[in-house]
């Protein structure tokens, strides 16, 4: 018997073995110039062609393939473009598992490739070689069957693939609506890819995978693990995207004309699979967005930071249907502004927008339950700030007519044009939401503020237009000129009979909330510079709550409380409450409560325009009880108008002829005055509001009642006549009434308080004032002209100084009011201004005309 050992050391054995040894060798020093002999004419057909320093050598010792230096370039009109390079890539099998059926990939790793990828509209070309779509056949016959799968029997294993550093470069060229070329490009450079622990046969797979990479500049890492069984099991993953430019996509969406930011994203997730069914747990996920902008023709979106937190969200899919979604999640913007051409007026902006504890479950019947929704300073309608020289010269125009006009006007808060309304917090409670109704606990308003101003030419200066599209304009015209004739008609009964249809119940959305409340300060401030004298009101509201309200069946007929509490200016006030009902088979509402201390003298610059006629003095207290069932008005309102005169427009000298101008109205206001010198008007209000002329006859009847009652001389004389020293009574004439009279409280030149000359005066009008608690009264200033350093007796004719002497007259009349509100406790509603007058006749002297 011939021993192992003679014969690896005979002669055949080494010849077998150098012949192996050599082939093989042979094998490993030519196959890189025979395999890309080869592969040569198969690249010219796609015009490619393979750089000479490339090598693929195969090593047939170790069943390795080694490619490095290779270049691939695609060439077209003697021009060579790379579309393939890989610095160095290795692949090795361990042949001799193929024995125990497996395919063992012991090792594979690839470093510094690049790939150019490109789509040319709906051409897409990989490393200079087009892909098409494989055309699907249609079956012969419907006895096409097709062949089962046959069973892989072999376990492929591979301990590690790696690849390092490989670029990939994404090129979309397509055409716009003007049939410009739009090139857009991504680059992806994968930092590391590494699939490890890789088992797989056709019934069991198993692998860990890890990725690092920059997809345009921004960091990508994904991580995954999978053990499936079957086809069935999990794989858990999570992935992370750091900043990813937004400006990347907006090529891809046409309405955006610009798109900017950074995109960030962060998921921790479980895919469970299960036959037909596929099950994904998001444990934790967040979404957020820093500095995004999005641009359309004329508006703008800016929004500082957007975040979007998810918490254990689950979805289900059945055969690729969504059976089940549900979780939990958090929404929060910050700085977010919606803004108008070029120099960015703000149409809205707020500071923060917070959704929190986000309950969702979107199945047959979809929820969402919200327990708060906070909303932190909002504006509406801000413009952007002048230019400097620009507003200057509105400052100076302000000052000159606030100057002109006497009346006090911060300039420089007009020019900066206020917000329209501002809203420091708006905050919804416990918000539930179904597929047919949302129901809310609480709408609470924390400090409202708003600020009209008009301007000349009536327009609103710090209100932003929103421009109109001419294709809309266009549209709206093309349907009027479409809808003419009989074709009006036939829209008319369409919408008719869209009308007619009633839905049903289950189509009806329901809302419901609890309660609605204004807190804090709230306050609405107007300013009007197309009338004369300048028109400035505030209005505070001091209460507004909404009780339940709801659009329920069975909650409609239920009232609904509401009140309403505030002020306007430094004296008028308003009290308001009631009920609502809008959703009743006949709506209902109900407003009970008065206006007080509202003075008139203010409306006349809009009455002089329309009537000729001004309030010189007056004051408005109103009463209302009303009822509105559908179109069915039923109540009463009671006016009381105190001290009420009137004049022509421009009559400022005190007891000119002119002023004897407005002795129509003044004689029926005098017929229905009382022995206070007050107009009270019972006004029963009913009929339908269909009808322009409702309450008109009942207005005119009660005028005609009133008019005969007339006080006594004799009553009046009684009443006052412990404060002879201050009051007489008399018949005015053209009055038609009994008037009590005061003597005028006498001022020096220039004096606007009240001094120690006068208090023997004031001492007794106090002291009548506190006897008689239902006697008001009207305080007139009546200003000379030595009040403005001119001659006394001289004709006041300038504008100007006409504005200067009334201004000091309203001064006059204030510090008088405060002073005897102070002093004398009297309360501010009897104490009722009038339109300041002049005296220009020669020795007049400055004084305060009261009168009841």
């Amino acid at each position: 018997m011939v021993s192992k050992r003679s014969f690896f050391s005979s002669k055949l054995f080494k010849i077998t073995f150098g012949i192996y040894i050599g082939l093989f060798s042979l094998v490993w020093l030519l196959s890189s110039p025979v395999i890309k002999h080869f592969i040569t004419p198969q690249l010219a057909q796609f015009n490619l062609e393979l750089s000479e320093e490339s090598s693929i050598r195969f090593n047939p010792f170790l069943t390795r393939v080694t490619l490095s230096d290779i270049t691939l370039y695609k060439v077209e009109d003697s021009q060579k473009e790379k579309v393939f390079s890989l610095g160095e890539m290795s692949l090795q099998l361990t042949l001799w598992q193929l024995l125990f059926d497996k395919i063992v990939l012991s090792n594979f790793e690839s470093e510094q490739a690049f790939l150019k990828v490109s789509q040319h509209d709906d051409r897409l070309v990989v490393a200079g070689i087009e892909i098409k779509e494989e055309q699907k056949t249609q079956p012969t016959t419907t006895q096409d069957v097709k062949p089962e799968p046959t069973a892989f029997s072999y376990q492929l294993i591979s301990p590690e693939f790696l690849l390092k550093n490989f670029d990939i470069e994404i090129e979309k060229n397509t055409h716009n609506e003007g049939n410009k070329e739009v090139n857009k490009t991504h680059h992806i450079e994968v930092k590391q890819f590494t699939l490890t622990d890789v088992k797989a046969t056709s019934a069991e797979q198993q692998a860990q995978l890890s990725l690092t990479a920059l997809v345009d500049k921004t960091q990508l890492s994904i991580n995954a693990n999978t053990q499936l069984n079957e086809g069935q099991g999990d794989i858990n993953s999570d992935i992370t995207l750091n900043n990813y430019p937004l400006e990347k996509l907006a090529h891809y969406i046409k309405p955006f004309v610009q798109l900017q930011g950074s995109l960030s994203f962060h998921s921790q997730q479980r895919v469970t699979l299960a036959g037909d069914t596929v099950k994904l747990l998001v444990h934790q996920a967040k979404l957020e967005n820093n500095d995004l902008l999005i641009a359309l023709d004329n508006q703008q979106f800016t929004l500082k930071h957007y975040q979007h937190n998810l918490n254990e969200v689950a979805l289900d899919l059945l055969s690729g249907e969504v059976t089940h979604l549900a979780g939990k999640s958090n929404i929060k913007l910050t700085d977010a502004a919606i803004n108008q051409g070029a120099k960015k007026h703000h149409l809205l902006a707020f500071d923060a927008l917070t959704l929190a504890e986000i309950d969702f479950v979107l199945d047959e019947e979809p929820s969402i339950d919200i327990a708060d929704i906070i909303l932190d300073q909002l504006i509406f309608s801000k413009r952007a700030a002048l230019e400097p020289s620009v507003a200057q010269k509105a400052i100076d125009k302000i000052n000159k007519v606030s100057a002109k006009e006497h009346i006090e006007i911060s300039a420089e808060d007009i020019v900066k044009l206020p917000p329209v309304l501002q809203l420091k917090q708006l905050t919804l409670e416990e918000l539930h939401i179904h597929q047919n109704s949302i129901d809310i606990n609480n709408i609470i308003f924390d400090n409202i503020t708003g600020e009209v101003i008009v301007k000349e030419d009536k327009s609103i200066a710090n209100l932003i237009k929103l421009l109109e599209e001419p294709s809309k304009v266009a549209t709206n015209e093309a349907i009027t000129e479409v809808n003419t004739g009989s074709q009006v008609k036939e829209v008319m009964q369409a919408d008719t009979e869209t009308t007619a249809k009633v839905p049903t119940e289950k189509d009806n959305f329901q809302f419901s909330v609890n309660s609605v409340r204004f807190i804090n300060e709230n306050t609405l401030d107007f300013t009007d510079f197309s009338v004369e004298p300048i028109y400035q009101r505030t209005l505070f509201i001091d209460t507004i709550d909404i009780g339940a309200l709801s659009n329920h069946q069975d909650k409609r007929n239920i009232q609904t409380p509401y009140a309403l509490v505030g002020r306007s200016n430094k004296y008028a006030n308003f009290n308001l409450s009631g009920y609502l009902q809008p959703f009743s088979d006949v709506a209902n509402y109900h407003i009970k409560g008065d206006f007080k201390e509202f003075s008139l003298p203010a409306i006349s610059s809009y009455m002089k325009e329309a009537t000729g006629i001004e309030v010189k003095t007056g004051q408005l207290n109103t009463a209302l009880d009303i009822n509105l069932a559908g179109e069915k008005l039923d109540g009463n309102v009671v006016v009381l108008l105190q001290g009420l005169e009137t004049g022509l427009v421009d009559s400022d000298e005190a007891g000119s002829l002119i002023d004897q101008g407005a002795l129509p109205l003044n004689m029926a206001m005098g017929m229905l005055k009382d022995s206070d010198g007050n107009v009270e008007l019972d006004v029963p209000l009913s009929g339908s509001t269909s009808d322009p002329s409702f309450g008109f006859h009942s207005i005119i009847t009660l005028i005609t009642q009133k008019a005969i009652l007339s006080a006594t001389q004799d009553y009046l004389m009684t009443t006052f006549v412990p404060y002879a020293n201050i009051v007489s009574v008399a018949i005015t004439a053209g009055q038609f009434a009994l008037k009590l009279r005061f003597d005028d409280l006498p001022y020096q030149v220039k004096q606007v308080e009240p001094n120690s000359n006068q208090q023997e005066y004031l001492q007794q009008f106090i002291a009548l004032m506190q006897d008689k608690e239902d006697t008001r009264v009207s305080i007139c200033a009546i200003s000379t002209p030595e009040d403005i350093n001119l001659t006394s007796g001289s004709e006041v004719t300038n504008k100007a100084d006409i504005k200067r002497l009334k201004a000091i007259g309203e001064k006059r009349e204030h510090a008088l009011k405060d002073y005897l509100i102070e002093h004398g406790k009297i309360s501010s509603s009897r104490l009722l201004f009038c339109k300041p007058q002049i005296d220009s006749s020669e020795g007049a002297i400055p004084r305060i005309s009261i009168s009841v």
